[in-house]
């Protein structure tokens, strides 16, 4: 049986998040593992006036049990039958031991990449998909690649985890890759999947050619930005960008 942690915050669209999970135990067996973590009022500034009466925290302490309520809610609307973890103060710690017996972590992107979302990216030792817009679907895949290893190593554990894919052909997408071998292609080959590579560069494109292009996916797979992810910060941002712009779910290996 596959296990699939699934973190959830006040203000998740839940019927995002449960009908990608009922993708994912449908077509491939996932178990889920629902974790709710608790935004605790007692870290709002005591100073104000209002806090030091517990009126404010009080509100917020309604509006997270209200949202514990919709997740039970919404649970049973999809009839899905397991305990919801809800805790306080969670880190990358206490997601990391509840990965040890799990093969996989989704969760929907916020807005905005939060702390706790970017020291995910940076400590996971699992797969990830990052939930955005559109309930998770294996119609339409593509793969942004620079035919590095982290890339390389995202296709293999994504083929791994989801095997026997309704399909026959996956689009390689790269910005300022011209290779003339470019080995995720023959990665792919030895999988039974073809593969055309669509280059883009930045003379005769544009970075916003280049999103749009990923945009039209129902989700793309890209490489762990663990290792990389200050580099990433100081220099072209390339990765964190992908996040920052693309609409569309993605999957991390």
């Amino acid at each position: 049986m596959k296990k699939v942690v699934i973190l959830l915050k006040n203000g998740n669209d839940l019927d995002l998040i449960f009908k990608s999970y009922i993708h994912l135990k449908t077509h491939f067996g996932f178990y889920i593992v629902p974790m709710y973590i608790r935004d605790i009022a007692y870290k709002i500034p005591i100073s104000e006036t209002v806090l030091n009466s517990g009126g404010a925290a009080e509100i917020l302490n309604e509006m997270e049990d209200d949202f514990v309520a919709q997740v039970h809610e919404a649970l049973r609307k999809y009839k899905i039958e397991t305990e919801l973890i809800v805790q306080s103060e969670v880190g990358v710690d206490e997601v990391k031991t509840l990965l040890k017996t799990a093969d996989l972590l989704m969760l929907e992107q916020s807005v905005y990449l939060n702390d706790l979302f970017l020291e995910l990216l940076k400590i996971a030792y699992r797969p990830i998909i990052i939930l955005r817009n559109k309930p998770l679907t294996f119609e339409n895949i593509s793969i942004v690649s620079n035919d590095g290893v982290k890339i390389n190593k995202s296709v293999y554990n994504f083929l791994s985890l989801f095997p026997n894919l309704d399909t026959d052909s996956i689009p390689i997408l790269t910005w300022n890759c011209n290779y003339e071998k470019h080995y995720l292609v023959e990665l792919l080959k030895n999988k039974g999947l073809s593969a055309d590579v669509i280059n883009f560069n930045s003379k005769d494109d544009t970075l916003k050619d280049f999103y749009f292009a990923l945009g039209k996916s129902n989700l793309v797979l890209m490489g762990n930005l663990s290792r990389s992810f200050f580099f990433e910060k100081i220099t072209n941002r390339t990765g964190l960008n992908l996040l920052e712009n693309l609409n569309t779910s993605i999957f991390i290996g």
